[in-house]
């Protein structure tokens, strides 16, 4: 293999490529980014085997080969260098990387182990780049990050002739996003890895795109999102959702509205004191008034209050893990909030006061008196 390319597009495609790479590969031949060269494309991919990434960038190609390059390595050596023409050039399974001032020779490894892509038919749909964003940031947040519970690490799609509903949960809070502006022409409905449209969100965010392509594959339980150049492959998710419905509360005693930011910086001074305790923080509202409190044995106590606008009901007390409710204005950033609950050990509901298509269930915590 020989060819010639500029640094800043390779650079380019590798800064969305290694992403991908897992830190514990299951296989060996998981920590490498596959290049094929052929003609004047030059292709650069990565898996995780639930995750994977094709990109194609331009470069002259004298001597077509393929070659799996060790990731991180190829990555580091190739975003250090400085822009301008760079030569890569393979001789038995040692590639070279030579630029005007640098040579590096990397051992790489044979390309029979690294996992085939599928080919994917059917039909593809379209889905707004806007829609991907507010997937990411109202409900990305909410899944798990443990992989021994896959099903809770994932994104539900379901499609309908209303729209799409995706829903994100790690067994302690839940988030629903309905979209109207997002059909298809069949209902659908399947599990994606949140880490996907993490990813493709970060793609799109470095292209001028409105919009990607998807196309999914129920026989082989892969999906891509195809954006410019660029395809991700996305392995679903076999599983059963919980029945996340069942915890959706249908009505609520107590209805509020309150200040965003103020409700924010109140929730991250009782946090100082939580620590010791779970993080646990305790909300009592009466009349008008929030009281937030939180108590550390070996610090003191916090106390702030603030006023609040009661649309429904009077009073009530509950307790919560405050990481879940500082996620939810982290990721969400609203300035003024509706806040929902019935009873000290039954879910409570935040939504921004003009995202009525919006849910995030909080469950509670039961505290000792």
């Amino acid at each position: 293999m020989k060819l010639e390319i500029l640094q800043e597009n390779l650079s380019a495609a590798l800064n969305q490529v290694h992403r991908i790479i897992p830190n514990k590969p299951q296989l060996p031949i998981l920590s490498s980014i596959l290049l094929e060269a052929d003609k004047n494309n030059i292709t650069l991919s990565a898996t995780d085997l639930y995750v994977g990434i094709k990109t194609t960038v331009s470069g002259k190609v004298t001597k077509p080969s393929n070659i799996a390059i060790p990731g991180k390595i190829f990555y580091n050596i190739v975003t250090s260098l400085n822009p301008g023409k760079l030569t890569l050039s393979l001789e038995s399974n040692t590639l070279t990387i030579t630029s005007q001032n640098n040579k590096t020779t990397i051992q790489c490894l044979d390309t029979t182990e690294f996992p085939e892509f599928p080919e994917m038919n059917g039909e593809t749909h379209s889905l707004s780049v806007s829609s991907l964003e507010d997937i990411q940031n109202m409900v990305g947040f909410s899944t798990s990050i443990d992989p021994t519970r896959p099903v809770l690490t994932s994104l539900l799609f379901q499609f309908n002739q209303e729209g799409l509903l995706v829903v994100g949960t790690d067994g302690f809070r839940l988030a629903t996003l309905k979209l109207s502006t997002e059909k298809i022409k069949e209902d659908a409905q399947f599990l994606v890895p949140a880490k996907a449209i993490t990813e493709v969100t970060r793609i799109t965010s470095s292209q001028d795109v409105n919009s990607i392509s998807l196309k999914i594959s129920e026989e082989l339980k892969q999906a891509v999102m195809i954006v410019g150049s660029t395809q991700l492959y996305v392995r679903l998710i076999e599983g059963e959702y919980p029945p996340y419905k069942k915890i959706i509360p249908n009505d609520f005693s107590l209805e509020v509205e309150l200040d965003g930011v103020e409700f924010e910086n109140q929730l991250k001074r009782a946090q100082i004191f939580a620590r010791e305790s779970s993080n646990i923080i305790r909300l009592k509202f009466s009349k008008e008034e929030l009281t937030i409190t939180a108590m550390s044995s070996s610090y003191g106590r916090q106390e702030g209050k603030m006023m609040v606008e009661v649309n429904k009901g009077s009073e009530g007390e509950i307790a919560f893990n405050s990481k879940y409710l500082l996620d939810f204005f982290s990721a969400l950033k609203p300035e003024k909030v509706k806040f929902f609950m019935t009873e000290s050990l039954t879910p409570a509901m935040l939504r921004p006061v003009d995202q009525v298509d919006y849910q995030y269930i909080v469950m509670p915590f039961r505290v000792n008196e």
